[in-house]
């Protein structure tokens, strides 16, 4: 563990990860603002199924742009194409403001801005594989990404509230702006990193061949999508659980998400430590069979106080994944290929969590008690296939 926390230190200190890694969670934290308050203002433009249709506007976009954005990340500085990347949907956001300020903005609007947004935004997606190793030692890889991941937790618990509070107070437009002003700060420290590229010139392969010749590579790749595939259901479990068991509407889903949010940002920092003992190859399947059992509690309380201990105990056992299935990730490639690699990956992850919310929908409509049960033993199935496919090398 002291290692671990050392790493945190080392990475923290090292100015370059550490412009990268703050400006990060400055636009992740900006753009919770408008994921709430473009997700209020459809609502009171239009309904349910519009704000559906601008969050599908707002992920397909990866299919397509993920491989591309791995390319140029490979051939080009990735100071330029981040910094760039921010500024420009800065300016997005900024046009969202002035459509909604002068009484302009549809639906369509919003559409069309989340499309190019997302287009962009595959940019910083595919960089954050990419530009960590180049960043810190292999050493302090896991400590890295663990703190990639803070980020992520951090906007998902501060975020929203925060934004529901400037919303509520200053209105939409100030939200929009709090996150235009984000992307400038993202885009500022973007331009200051060093000019990084890969090591050797890129080979000219379509990103999904460059993927497939690292067995490794393709078989962590479908394992984060079918982790994502089961947090889409899990994320959906929640609100039902909370109306259908727990009998007690918004406050006990609040209660869930809140938990859940603390858990998972304790699991980053202090989990990754436990799991890093393991063997390398056991670390993995261990991290997702780890919260199985705890979820599968939920299937036999209805007490409040004893879910949310379970949630936070899964999300506390669950939250190092990511920093781990990243690294190993990340050494399973070469760095001169690891950008297309990357974008190849991240085009067949993000259909993970979008097919496991629309799976989720179905299992949910029986009862909850046995969605539970079924969705504690998916994750020992995924963990046991992952076991078995993992190179041994």
């Amino acid at each position: 563990m002291r290692s671990t926390f050392q790493g945190y230190l080392r990475a923290v200190r090292n100015p370059p990860f550490r412009r990268f890694w703050l400006g990060m969670m400055v636009s992740r934290c900006g753009s919770a603002f408008t994921v709430v308050a473009l997700s209020w203002l459809v609502l009171d433009l239009a309904g349910p199924r519009e704000l559906g249709l601008v969050l599908l506007c707002s992920g397909l976009p990866i299919l397509v742009c993920g491989p591309v954005a791995g390319r140029l990340l490979d051939r080009c500085p990735v100071r330029l194409l981040l910094g760039w990347d921010n500024a420009l949907r800065g300016l997005l956001v900024v046009l969202l403001a002035v459509l909604h300020h002068f009484g302009r903005l549809g639906v369509v609007h919003l559409c069309v801005v989340a499309a190019a947004g997302a287009a962009l935004a595959a940019v910083s997606e595919v960089a954050e594989g990419v530009l960590v190793p180049r960043l810190v030692d292999d050493a302090d890889l896991e400590s890295a990404n663990s703190l990639i991941s803070v980020n992520w937790e951090l906007a998902y618990v501060a975020g929203p509230p925060a934004a529901g509070f400037l919303v509520g107070t200053a209105g939409i437009g100030a939200a929009l702006v709090a996150d235009a002003v984000s992307f400038a700060v993202m885009s500022w420290l973007s331009f200051g990193l060093p000019d990084l590229r890969a090591r050797a010139e890129t080979a000219r392969r379509p990103a999904f061949a460059v993927l497939t010749r690292y067995p490794a590579a393709v078989v962590l790749t479908f394992c984060a999508a079918g982790f994502l595939f089961l947090s889409g259901v899990t994320d959906l479990l929640y609100p039902v659980y909370a109306r259908n068991v727990l009998h007690d509407g918004a406050l006990a889903f609040g209660v869930l998400l809140g938990v859940a949010g603390a858990g998972g940002l304790c699991g980053v920092l202090c989990g990754l430590p436990l799991f890093l003992r393991l063997p390398v190859r056991a670390r993995l399947p261990a991290v997702i069979a780890a919260g199985a059992p705890a979820l599968a509690g939920l299937a036999f309380t209805s007490d409040l106080v004893v879910a949310a201990v379970l949630v936070a105990l899964a999300s506390f056992l669950w939250a190092p994944f990511y920093a781990i299935e990243r690294s190993s990730f990340q050494r399973a490639v070469p760095d001169e290929v690891r950008g297309q690699a990357t974008g190849a990956r991240a085009a067949v992850t993000s259909l993970g969590f979008p097919l496991g919310s629309a799976a989720g929908g179905l299992l949910l409509s029986g009862p909850v008690a046995t969605a539970v049960i079924v969705l504690a033993v998916a994750h020992l199935l995924l963990a046991v296939t992952l076991g078995r496919g993992l190179p041994r090398r």
